[in-house]
């Protein structure tokens, strides 16, 4: 008789834990849909970036004995697609900016550049300013260098 009271206490036991192991992995499989689901969701609620490239430009600037040549392309990044409007209203201004930009720099700077990611934030900075102090929206997420040549 005391084997038969064993044998119900451990298959209550076992009935309770494959009980909670089922309504576990019943549970865990539905939070694992909504987790899927909720990032699907994120990842179509993300902006899709926009480009906008300048025409290449060439721009002097000083050197220890002679004057010396940047050659500089470059695309602007943002989540905005008119903003692609904006900068070719706004392109006499912003090629200035730069013109003024890279003729205070010299030869020996640019030549030996060490911070590529410094001077597309001090490009950034500067055509942020430019846009905002003309009336323009700033949208611009990133600069980025698609090719710089120092001669």
């Amino acid at each position: 008789m005391h084997s038969q009271g064993s044998n119900r206490k451990q298959l209550t036991r076992s009935l309770v834990i494959l009980a909670a192991v089922a309504g576990g992995s019943y549970w865990a499989g539905t939070q694992t849909a909504q987790w899927w689901q909720q990032d699907d969701q994120r990842t179509a609620m993300t902006p899709a970036a926009h480009f906008h490239k300048l025409d290449r430009f060439v721009i002097s600037i000083p050197g220890e004995q002679y004057q010396h040549y940047v050659q500089l392309e470059l695309a602007i990044k943002s989540e905005s697609a008119e903003f692609s409007d904006v900068l070719t209203q706004a392109e006499p201004l912003v090629r200035n900016g730069l013109m003024h930009l890279f003729s205070k720099k010299h030869y020996e700077e640019l030549s030996q550049l060490q911070d590529l990611n410094g001077l597309q934030n001090e490009v950034k900075v500067l055509l942020a300013d430019t846009l905002q102090r003309n009336g323009y929206p700033n949208q611009i997420d990133e600069v980025l260098f698609t090719r710089l040549v120092v001669q």
